[in-house]
Protein backbone atom coordinates (compact mmCIF):
# COMPACT_ATOMS: atom_id res chain seq x y z
CA UNK A 1 0.00 0.00 0.00
CA UNK A 2 1.62 3.84 -0.97
CA UNK A 3 1.53 5.73 1.57
CA UNK A 4 -0.73 8.71 0.78
CA UNK A 5 0.22 12.45 1.39
CA UNK A 6 -1.78 14.30 4.83
CA UNK A 7 -2.67 17.73 3.83
CA UNK A 8 -3.71 20.86 6.24
CA UNK A 9 -4.63 24.21 5.78
CA UNK A 10 -4.31 26.55 8.54
CA UNK A 11 -6.51 29.45 8.50
CA UNK A 12 -8.13 32.18 9.78
CA UNK A 13 -6.01 33.21 12.45
CA UNK A 14 -2.97 35.47 12.71
CA UNK A 15 -0.35 33.11 11.41
CA UNK A 16 4.02 34.58 11.29
CA UNK A 17 5.88 32.76 8.91
CA UNK A 18 9.07 34.16 10.99
CA UNK A 19 9.10 37.01 13.98
CA UNK A 20 8.37 39.38 11.09
CA UNK A 21 5.88 38.39 8.41
CA UNK A 22 2.38 37.53 8.40
CA UNK A 23 0.56 35.25 5.86
CA UNK A 24 -3.40 34.58 5.18
CA UNK A 25 -2.90 30.57 5.01
CA UNK A 26 -0.19 27.96 5.67
CA UNK A 27 -0.12 25.08 3.98
CA UNK A 28 1.10 21.68 5.49
CA UNK A 29 2.01 18.14 3.73
CA UNK A 30 3.27 15.54 5.75
CA UNK A 31 6.04 17.26 7.69
CA UNK A 32 6.97 20.32 5.57
CA UNK A 33 5.06 23.67 5.15
CA UNK A 34 4.87 23.54 1.29
CA UNK A 35 3.47 26.88 0.76
CA UNK A 36 1.69 29.95 1.86
CA UNK A 37 -1.68 32.37 0.87
CA UNK A 38 -2.82 29.90 -1.13
CA UNK A 39 -6.12 29.86 -3.18
CA UNK A 40 -8.20 27.29 -0.70
CA UNK A 41 -10.52 25.83 -3.63
CA UNK A 42 -6.95 24.52 -4.75
CA UNK A 43 -6.70 22.71 -2.03
CA UNK A 44 -10.24 21.08 -1.25
CA UNK A 45 -8.65 17.55 -0.29
CA UNK A 46 -6.85 19.11 2.95
CA UNK A 47 -7.69 19.04 5.97
CA UNK A 48 -9.01 22.87 7.71
CA UNK A 49 -7.24 23.80 10.92
CA UNK A 50 -9.16 26.58 12.08
CA UNK A 51 -7.46 28.75 14.28
CA UNK A 52 -10.56 30.83 15.08
CA UNK A 53 -8.60 34.10 15.65
CA UNK A 54 -5.77 32.83 17.37
CA UNK A 55 -2.05 33.30 16.96
CA UNK A 56 0.53 30.85 15.25
CA UNK A 57 4.34 30.97 15.55
CA UNK A 58 7.19 28.98 13.76
CA UNK A 59 7.88 26.54 17.12
CA UNK A 60 9.69 27.46 20.03
CA UNK A 61 13.37 25.94 20.92
CA UNK A 62 14.87 26.37 24.39
CA UNK A 63 18.71 25.98 22.79
CA UNK A 64 20.13 25.66 26.21
CA UNK A 65 18.46 23.29 28.95
CA UNK A 66 19.04 20.17 30.76
CA UNK A 67 16.01 18.15 31.02
CA UNK A 68 17.78 14.81 30.86
CA UNK A 69 19.94 16.22 33.60
CA UNK A 70 17.54 17.36 35.77
CA UNK A 71 15.74 14.61 35.42
CA UNK A 72 18.98 12.46 37.18
CA UNK A 73 19.37 15.05 39.25
CA UNK A 74 16.21 15.58 40.89
CA UNK A 75 14.82 11.92 40.79
CA UNK A 76 15.54 11.26 44.37
CA UNK A 77 14.52 14.71 45.85
CA UNK A 78 14.41 18.43 45.55
CA UNK A 79 17.00 19.78 47.77
CA UNK A 80 16.40 23.68 46.55
CA UNK A 81 16.48 25.82 50.03
CA UNK A 82 19.16 23.91 51.93
CA UNK A 83 21.60 26.19 52.35
CA UNK A 84 23.72 24.32 55.15
CA UNK A 85 25.28 20.72 55.95
CA UNK A 86 22.74 20.64 58.73
CA UNK A 87 19.49 21.27 56.40
CA UNK A 88 21.06 19.23 53.79
CA UNK A 89 21.90 16.26 55.74
CA UNK A 90 18.13 16.13 57.12
CA UNK A 91 16.39 16.67 53.70
CA UNK A 92 18.30 13.59 52.34
CA UNK A 93 17.30 11.77 55.35
CA UNK A 94 13.79 12.29 54.44
CA UNK A 95 13.76 12.15 50.90
CA UNK A 96 16.02 8.66 50.79
CA UNK A 97 13.24 6.78 53.02
CA UNK A 98 10.90 7.35 50.25
CA UNK A 99 13.00 5.21 48.36
CA UNK A 100 13.26 2.25 49.77
CA UNK A 101 15.49 0.24 47.17
CA UNK A 102 19.48 0.06 47.12
CA UNK A 103 20.10 1.85 43.80
CA UNK A 104 22.02 4.82 43.86
CA UNK A 105 20.15 7.56 44.86
CA UNK A 106 20.94 11.07 43.17
CA UNK A 107 19.54 14.27 44.34
CA UNK A 108 19.97 18.00 43.43
CA UNK A 109 19.35 21.61 44.31
CA UNK A 110 21.48 22.73 48.01
CA UNK A 111 23.73 25.43 47.78
CA UNK A 112 26.67 26.83 49.85
CA UNK A 113 28.42 30.03 50.72
CA UNK A 114 31.27 28.20 50.85
CA UNK A 115 31.91 24.99 49.23
CA UNK A 116 34.94 24.07 50.72
CA UNK A 117 33.96 24.28 54.03
CA UNK A 118 32.11 20.47 53.73
CA UNK A 119 34.09 18.88 56.09
CA UNK A 120 34.57 15.59 57.35
CA UNK A 121 31.96 15.74 60.70
CA UNK A 122 29.74 16.76 57.63
CA UNK A 123 30.34 13.79 55.66
CA UNK A 124 29.68 11.21 58.89
CA UNK A 125 27.14 13.04 59.43
CA UNK A 126 25.62 12.17 56.00
CA UNK A 127 26.62 8.46 56.13
CA UNK A 128 25.14 8.30 58.75
CA UNK A 129 21.65 8.42 57.11
CA UNK A 130 22.74 6.72 53.84
CA UNK A 131 24.45 3.52 55.04
CA UNK A 132 26.10 1.53 52.48
CA UNK A 133 23.89 3.38 49.80
CA UNK A 134 25.76 5.26 46.71
CA UNK A 135 24.83 8.79 46.96
CA UNK A 136 25.25 11.49 44.71
CA UNK A 137 23.80 15.47 45.97
CA UNK A 138 24.29 17.94 43.46
CA UNK A 139 24.39 21.81 43.87
CA UNK A 140 21.71 24.18 42.05
CA UNK A 141 24.43 25.21 39.62
CA UNK A 142 25.21 21.60 38.13
CA UNK A 143 28.93 22.42 38.81
CA UNK A 144 29.65 21.22 42.71
CA UNK A 145 28.97 17.34 43.80
CA UNK A 146 28.56 16.04 47.60
CA UNK A 147 29.24 12.29 47.47
CA UNK A 148 29.10 9.79 51.03
CA UNK A 149 31.83 7.63 51.64
CA UNK A 150 29.73 4.43 50.22
CA UNK A 151 30.30 6.45 46.46
CA UNK A 152 33.88 7.79 46.95
CA UNK A 153 35.16 3.90 47.93
CA UNK A 154 32.71 2.91 44.73
CA UNK A 155 34.29 5.39 42.70
CA UNK A 156 37.72 4.79 44.36
CA UNK A 157 38.24 8.78 44.64
CA UNK A 158 41.42 8.73 46.80
CA UNK A 159 43.59 6.78 43.57
CA UNK A 160 42.87 10.26 42.30
CA UNK A 161 44.02 12.51 44.74
CA UNK A 162 46.88 13.56 42.58
CA UNK A 163 45.56 13.17 39.50
CA UNK A 164 42.33 15.76 39.54
CA UNK A 165 40.83 17.32 35.90
CA UNK A 166 41.91 20.58 35.15
CA UNK A 167 39.69 23.54 36.80
CA UNK A 168 38.45 20.79 39.27
CA UNK A 169 39.22 20.27 42.65
CA UNK A 170 38.67 17.71 45.43
CA UNK A 171 37.92 19.24 48.77
CA UNK A 172 40.54 17.33 51.51
CA UNK A 173 40.69 17.55 54.86
CA UNK A 174 43.85 15.81 56.86
CA UNK A 175 44.50 14.19 53.60
CA UNK A 176 41.10 12.32 53.07
CA UNK A 177 38.48 13.62 50.31
CA UNK A 178 35.26 15.12 52.46
CA UNK A 179 33.12 14.29 49.09
CA UNK A 180 32.60 17.27 48.23
CA UNK A 181 33.97 17.79 44.29
CA UNK A 182 34.16 20.87 42.62
CA UNK A 183 33.56 21.69 38.73
CA UNK A 184 35.58 19.11 36.33
CA UNK A 185 37.09 16.87 40.00
CA UNK A 186 32.76 15.91 39.53
CA UNK A 187 33.82 13.93 37.06
CA UNK A 188 36.06 11.43 39.26
CA UNK A 189 32.57 10.19 41.09
CA UNK A 190 30.44 10.87 37.34
CA UNK A 191 32.43 8.88 35.10
CA UNK A 192 32.59 5.47 37.13
CA UNK A 193 29.08 6.07 38.85
CA UNK A 194 26.57 7.76 36.54
CA UNK A 195 26.17 4.76 34.04
CA UNK A 196 24.69 3.15 37.38
CA UNK A 197 21.57 5.39 36.71
CA UNK A 198 19.50 3.48 34.09
CA UNK A 199 16.76 4.74 31.26
CA UNK A 200 14.11 3.05 33.45
CA UNK A 201 15.71 5.38 36.12
CA UNK A 202 15.81 8.73 34.34
CA UNK A 203 12.84 8.32 31.73
CA UNK A 204 10.11 9.14 34.12
CA UNK A 205 11.70 12.35 34.76
CA UNK A 206 12.34 13.30 31.56
CA UNK A 207 8.59 12.96 30.35
CA UNK A 208 7.43 15.02 33.14
CA UNK A 209 10.24 17.71 32.08
CA UNK A 210 9.52 17.34 28.33
CA UNK A 211 5.89 17.66 29.02
CA UNK A 212 5.74 20.61 31.06
CA UNK A 213 8.26 22.41 28.27
CA UNK A 214 5.70 21.24 25.26
CA UNK A 215 2.53 22.86 27.59
CA UNK A 216 4.38 26.03 27.81
CA UNK A 217 4.68 26.43 24.45
CA UNK A 218 8.52 24.83 23.11
CA UNK A 219 8.49 22.25 20.02
CA UNK A 220 11.99 21.71 20.36
CA UNK A 221 15.44 21.85 22.76
CA UNK A 222 18.86 21.66 22.84
CA UNK A 223 19.78 19.32 25.74
CA UNK A 224 23.42 19.07 26.82
CA UNK A 225 22.76 15.48 27.88
CA UNK A 226 26.06 16.57 30.21
CA UNK A 227 27.25 18.86 32.84
CA UNK A 228 30.39 18.83 34.78
CA UNK A 229 29.68 15.53 36.40
CA UNK A 230 29.89 14.24 33.02
CA UNK A 231 28.00 12.94 30.18
CA UNK A 232 24.51 12.46 31.00
CA UNK A 233 24.10 10.38 27.73
CA UNK A 234 20.39 8.93 27.14
CA UNK A 235 19.68 9.82 23.69
CA UNK A 236 18.77 6.66 22.51
CA UNK A 237 15.95 6.79 25.29
CA UNK A 238 14.65 9.58 23.78
CA UNK A 239 14.74 7.70 20.39
CA UNK A 240 12.70 4.83 21.79
CA UNK A 241 10.22 7.75 23.36
CA UNK A 242 9.95 8.97 19.69
CA UNK A 243 9.04 5.70 18.32
CA UNK A 244 6.66 4.96 21.16
CA UNK A 245 4.89 8.06 20.36
CA UNK A 246 5.62 9.50 23.91
CA UNK A 247 8.33 12.44 22.44
CA UNK A 248 6.37 16.03 22.85
CA UNK A 249 9.82 17.96 21.43
CA UNK A 250 12.21 17.88 19.03
CA UNK A 251 15.42 17.42 20.67
CA UNK A 252 18.56 18.31 19.82
CA UNK A 253 21.39 16.83 21.85
CA UNK A 254 25.52 17.14 22.76
CA UNK A 255 28.08 15.26 23.73
CA UNK A 256 30.10 16.71 26.39
CA UNK A 257 33.85 16.42 26.38
CA UNK A 258 36.25 17.73 28.54
CA UNK A 259 39.89 17.93 26.42
CA UNK A 260 41.54 16.84 23.44
CA UNK A 261 41.25 13.16 24.27
CA UNK A 262 37.77 12.82 24.13
CA UNK A 263 36.79 15.48 21.73
CA UNK A 264 35.78 12.11 18.61
CA UNK A 265 33.77 10.66 21.32
CA UNK A 266 31.41 12.80 19.55
CA UNK A 267 31.49 10.89 16.24
CA UNK A 268 29.90 8.26 17.25
CA UNK A 269 26.86 10.18 17.66
CA UNK A 270 27.11 11.02 14.22
CA UNK A 271 24.31 8.75 11.64
CA UNK A 272 21.79 8.44 14.23
CA UNK A 273 19.33 10.80 14.12
CA UNK A 274 15.75 10.21 13.48
CA UNK A 275 12.91 13.24 12.46
CA UNK A 276 12.75 14.05 16.08
CA UNK A 277 16.59 13.36 17.50
CA UNK A 278 19.19 15.24 16.29
CA UNK A 279 22.59 15.27 17.26
CA UNK A 280 24.52 18.67 16.67
CA UNK A 281 27.80 18.74 17.94
CA UNK A 282 29.85 18.75 21.13
CA UNK A 283 30.02 20.65 24.44
CA UNK A 284 32.84 22.02 25.96
CA UNK A 285 33.12 24.23 29.61
CA UNK A 286 35.98 26.83 29.30
CA UNK A 287 35.34 28.44 32.34
CA UNK A 288 33.45 27.55 35.27
CA UNK A 289 30.05 28.83 37.05
CA UNK A 290 29.18 32.64 37.21
CA UNK A 291 26.78 31.85 40.45
CA UNK A 292 29.90 30.38 41.88
CA UNK A 293 31.93 33.87 41.42
CA UNK A 294 34.25 31.30 38.46
CA UNK A 295 33.54 33.42 35.05
CA UNK A 296 37.09 33.95 33.71
CA UNK A 297 38.15 37.71 33.46
CA UNK A 298 40.65 39.93 32.36
CA UNK A 299 40.00 41.67 35.27
CA UNK A 300 40.29 41.20 39.02
CA UNK A 301 36.93 39.69 40.51
CA UNK A 302 35.86 40.73 44.08
CA UNK A 303 37.17 37.73 45.74
CA UNK A 304 40.69 38.01 44.32
CA UNK A 305 41.16 36.06 41.61
CA UNK A 306 40.03 35.99 37.69
CA UNK A 307 37.66 32.97 38.19
CA UNK A 308 38.27 29.36 36.92
CA UNK A 309 39.28 27.75 33.53
CA UNK A 310 39.51 24.75 31.90
CA UNK A 311 41.30 25.54 29.19
CA UNK A 312 44.38 27.66 28.10
CA UNK A 313 45.71 29.25 24.68
CA UNK A 314 48.95 27.21 24.82
CA UNK A 315 50.40 23.56 26.48
CA UNK A 316 50.82 24.98 30.51
CA UNK A 317 47.81 22.88 31.19
CA UNK A 318 49.13 20.16 28.59
CA UNK A 319 48.24 19.55 24.90
CA UNK A 320 44.33 17.90 26.03
CA UNK A 321 43.30 21.62 27.50
CA UNK A 322 45.22 23.48 24.58
CA UNK A 323 42.04 25.21 23.11
CA UNK A 324 43.72 26.37 19.55
CA UNK A 325 44.42 22.67 19.35
CA UNK A 326 40.74 21.78 20.49
CA UNK A 327 39.46 23.83 17.87
CA UNK A 328 41.77 23.26 15.28
CA UNK A 329 40.38 19.26 15.60
CA UNK A 330 36.57 20.24 15.99
CA UNK A 331 37.19 21.67 12.42
CA UNK A 332 39.39 18.84 11.11
CA UNK A 333 36.42 15.82 11.88
CA UNK A 334 33.74 18.68 11.15
CA UNK A 335 32.04 18.33 14.63
CA UNK A 336 29.82 21.53 15.32
CA UNK A 337 30.63 22.97 19.44
CA UNK A 338 28.93 24.56 21.98
CA UNK A 339 31.07 26.31 24.52
CA UNK A 340 29.98 27.66 27.85
CA UNK A 341 31.91 31.12 28.24
CA UNK A 342 30.86 33.29 30.89
CA UNK A 343 33.79 35.82 31.36
CA UNK A 344 35.53 38.27 28.86
CA UNK A 345 39.11 35.94 29.03
CA UNK A 346 37.34 32.86 28.80
CA UNK A 347 35.87 34.87 25.60
CA UNK A 348 39.44 35.88 23.96
CA UNK A 349 41.28 32.47 24.10
CA UNK A 350 37.90 31.38 22.44
CA UNK A 351 37.88 33.51 19.57
CA UNK A 352 41.89 33.60 19.34
CA UNK A 353 41.71 29.90 18.80
CA UNK A 354 38.42 30.44 16.36
CA UNK A 355 40.08 33.09 13.87
CA UNK A 356 43.46 31.07 13.72
CA UNK A 357 41.24 27.90 12.84
CA UNK A 358 39.44 30.37 10.54
CA UNK A 359 42.60 31.68 8.91
CA UNK A 360 44.51 28.76 8.18
CA UNK A 361 40.98 26.79 6.32
CA UNK A 362 40.18 30.05 4.69
CA UNK A 363 37.19 30.46 6.89
CA UNK A 364 35.01 28.05 9.84
CA UNK A 365 32.99 24.95 8.40
CA UNK A 366 31.52 23.91 11.69
CA UNK A 367 29.07 26.08 13.78
CA UNK A 368 30.53 27.20 17.10
CA UNK A 369 27.90 28.66 20.12
CA UNK A 370 28.85 30.53 22.41
CA UNK A 371 26.29 30.11 25.74
CA UNK A 372 25.75 32.14 28.32
CA UNK A 373 28.69 35.55 27.51
CA UNK A 374 27.99 37.40 30.95
CA UNK A 375 30.48 39.81 30.30
CA UNK A 376 31.54 40.16 26.35
CA UNK A 377 32.97 43.31 25.44
CA UNK A 378 32.49 45.68 22.41
CA UNK A 379 35.22 44.96 20.28
CA UNK A 380 34.77 41.24 21.00
CA UNK A 381 31.58 41.24 19.64
CA UNK A 382 32.89 42.87 16.62
CA UNK A 383 35.24 39.86 16.21
CA UNK A 384 32.18 37.56 16.35
CA UNK A 385 30.86 39.22 13.56
CA UNK A 386 33.74 39.10 11.22
CA UNK A 387 33.61 35.13 11.42
CA UNK A 388 30.31 34.95 8.63
CA UNK A 389 27.80 33.56 11.34
CA UNK A 390 29.68 30.58 11.17
CA UNK A 391 30.17 31.72 15.32
CA UNK A 392 26.52 31.98 16.74
CA UNK A 393 25.15 32.32 20.87
CA UNK A 394 22.39 31.76 23.11
CA UNK A 395 21.51 33.45 25.67
CA UNK A 396 19.26 33.25 28.87
CA UNK A 397 17.29 36.41 30.00
CA UNK A 398 16.24 34.51 33.12
CA UNK A 399 19.68 35.04 34.59
CA UNK A 400 18.79 38.77 34.71
CA UNK A 401 16.76 37.66 38.02
CA UNK A 402 18.24 34.19 38.81
CA UNK A 403 21.58 35.68 39.01
CA UNK A 404 20.79 39.09 40.67
CA UNK A 405 22.53 39.82 43.78
CA UNK A 406 25.87 38.44 42.42
CA UNK A 407 27.73 42.18 43.41
CA UNK A 408 29.64 40.20 46.20
CA UNK A 409 31.33 37.99 43.36
CA UNK A 410 31.63 40.65 40.50
CA UNK A 411 31.32 44.20 41.53
CA UNK A 412 28.86 47.07 39.66
CA UNK A 413 29.79 44.47 36.83
CA UNK A 414 27.07 42.07 37.86
CA UNK A 415 24.20 45.17 37.30
CA UNK A 416 25.37 45.08 33.29
CA UNK A 417 25.79 41.15 32.97
CA UNK A 418 24.55 39.41 29.91
CA UNK A 419 24.34 42.02 27.02
CA UNK A 420 22.20 40.40 25.11
CA UNK A 421 20.31 43.33 23.28
CA UNK A 422 24.38 43.98 22.34
CA UNK A 423 24.82 40.92 20.70
CA UNK A 424 21.76 41.58 18.57
CA UNK A 425 23.11 44.86 17.53
CA UNK A 426 25.92 43.44 16.32
CA UNK A 427 24.43 41.45 14.44
CA UNK A 428 24.94 38.38 15.72
CA UNK A 429 22.52 35.64 16.06
CA UNK A 430 21.32 34.62 19.21
CA UNK A 431 19.21 32.23 20.33
CA UNK A 432 16.84 32.07 23.90
CA UNK A 433 17.05 29.74 26.34
CA UNK A 434 16.55 28.73 29.78
CA UNK A 435 19.19 26.85 31.49
CA UNK A 436 17.11 24.91 33.46
CA UNK A 437 18.36 22.90 36.21
CA UNK A 438 20.19 25.85 36.80
CA UNK A 439 18.02 28.73 36.48
CA UNK A 440 14.66 27.99 37.88
CA UNK A 441 11.52 26.23 36.60
CA UNK A 442 9.35 29.48 36.91
CA UNK A 443 11.64 31.32 34.77
CA UNK A 444 11.57 28.87 32.35
CA UNK A 445 7.95 29.91 30.30
CA UNK A 446 8.42 31.93 26.40
CA UNK A 447 6.00 34.53 27.98
CA UNK A 448 8.42 34.89 31.19
CA UNK A 449 11.60 35.61 28.87
CA UNK A 450 9.79 37.98 27.05
CA UNK A 451 8.23 39.70 30.13
CA UNK A 452 11.70 39.70 31.82
CA UNK A 453 13.65 40.47 28.84
CA UNK A 454 11.18 43.70 27.40
CA UNK A 455 11.44 45.25 31.13
CA UNK A 456 15.19 45.17 30.73
CA UNK A 457 15.48 43.95 35.01
CA UNK A 458 17.93 46.92 35.47
CA UNK A 459 18.63 50.05 34.98
CA UNK A 460 22.15 48.98 33.20
CA UNK A 461 20.69 46.42 30.82
CA UNK A 462 19.09 47.49 27.27
CA UNK A 463 15.04 45.66 26.96
CA UNK A 464 14.62 43.45 24.33
CA UNK A 465 11.51 44.14 21.74
CA UNK A 466 8.87 41.42 21.67
CA UNK A 467 10.46 40.70 18.02
CA UNK A 468 13.77 40.40 19.08
CA UNK A 469 12.47 37.93 21.83
CA UNK A 470 10.44 35.72 19.20
CA UNK A 471 13.51 35.85 16.55
CA UNK A 472 15.73 34.27 19.19
CA UNK A 473 13.15 31.95 20.67
CA UNK A 474 13.10 30.56 16.78
CA UNK A 475 15.58 31.10 14.17
CA UNK A 476 17.96 32.16 16.82
CA UNK A 477 17.50 29.18 18.29
CA UNK A 478 17.59 26.88 15.32
CA UNK A 479 21.01 28.69 14.20
CA UNK A 480 22.87 26.69 17.03
CA UNK A 481 21.52 23.00 16.21
CA UNK A 482 23.37 23.83 12.45
CA UNK A 483 20.17 22.58 10.49
CA UNK A 484 18.30 25.12 8.52
CA UNK A 485 14.97 23.04 8.10
CA UNK A 486 13.53 24.43 11.34
CA UNK A 487 13.15 28.40 13.07
CA UNK A 488 10.50 29.39 10.67
CA UNK A 489 7.67 28.22 8.59
CA UNK A 490 9.05 28.76 5.05
CA UNK A 491 8.41 26.24 2.59
CA UNK A 492 10.56 23.38 2.30
CA UNK A 493 11.08 23.47 6.25
CA UNK A 494 9.25 20.91 9.05
CA UNK A 495 6.17 22.35 10.28
CA UNK A 496 6.92 22.85 13.71
CA UNK A 497 4.37 25.44 15.15
CA UNK A 498 3.04 26.85 18.42
CA UNK A 499 -0.42 28.37 18.99
CA UNK A 500 -1.62 30.86 21.41
CA UNK A 501 -4.70 32.16 22.07
CA UNK A 502 -3.57 35.86 21.71
CA UNK A 503 -1.43 37.39 19.44
CA UNK A 504 2.48 38.27 21.63
CA UNK A 505 2.66 41.74 20.20
CA UNK A 506 -0.70 42.77 21.29
CA UNK A 507 0.71 42.26 24.39
CA UNK A 508 1.73 44.62 27.24
CA UNK A 509 5.04 43.72 28.79
CA UNK A 510 4.17 43.55 32.56
CA UNK A 511 1.05 41.47 31.76
CA UNK A 512 3.14 38.61 30.40
CA UNK A 513 3.61 37.93 34.14
CA UNK A 514 0.39 38.44 35.13
CA UNK A 515 -2.08 37.30 32.38
CA UNK A 516 0.22 36.22 29.89
CA UNK A 517 -2.21 34.09 26.32
CA UNK A 518 -2.40 30.65 26.97
CA UNK A 519 -0.78 27.74 24.81
CA UNK A 520 -3.32 25.92 22.94
CA UNK A 521 -1.49 23.76 21.41
CA UNK A 522 1.93 22.45 19.84
CA UNK A 523 2.76 21.01 16.42
CA UNK A 524 5.91 19.21 15.27
CA UNK A 525 7.18 17.85 12.02
CA UNK A 526 2.93 18.65 11.24
CA UNK A 527 1.73 16.18 13.67
CA UNK A 528 -0.64 18.18 16.93
CA UNK A 529 1.20 16.96 20.18
CA UNK A 530 -0.40 14.80 22.12
CA UNK A 531 1.04 14.79 25.96
CA UNK A 532 0.90 11.86 27.56
CA UNK A 533 0.84 12.19 31.49
CA UNK A 534 3.93 10.96 33.72
CA UNK A 535 3.40 11.14 37.86
CA UNK A 536 5.57 14.41 39.51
Amino acid sequence: MSDQTVSKLFVNGRIYQDAVRRVNNLLVEDDLVVAVDVDPSNHTDAEVIDLDGNALYPGFCDSHVHLVESALMFSGGDLRGDNNAESIVQAVKTAISKHSDEDPFFAGGFSLDNYDSWSLDDLAALDAVTGDRIVLLSDDLGHNLIINSAAINAADLSKHLDDVPSGGKVVVENGKPTGMLREEAMTLAGNPLLPRFTDASIQPGTQYYMNLWAQMGYTGIVDLMGAPIGRIMHADMCRKMESNGLLPLRVNYNYTFFGLDDLEGGLKEMGKDTDLVRFIGNKLFVDGAYAGGEAWTTWENKQGNHGLHTVTAGDSMGKNQNIYRIVARLEEVGLNCHYHIQGDEALNVTLDALEAAAAKKGGLSCVHTLIHLAFPRPDQLQRINKLNNKVVSTVQPGFWKAEAGLDRYYGKANDASYPIKELMEAGISTGMSTDFGVSPLELSAPTTIMNISMLGEGAARTPLTMQDVIRGLTQGSAATTGHNDVGALYPGMKADMVRFERDLYDEKPENLATNPPKVLETWISGKKVVIHETPK
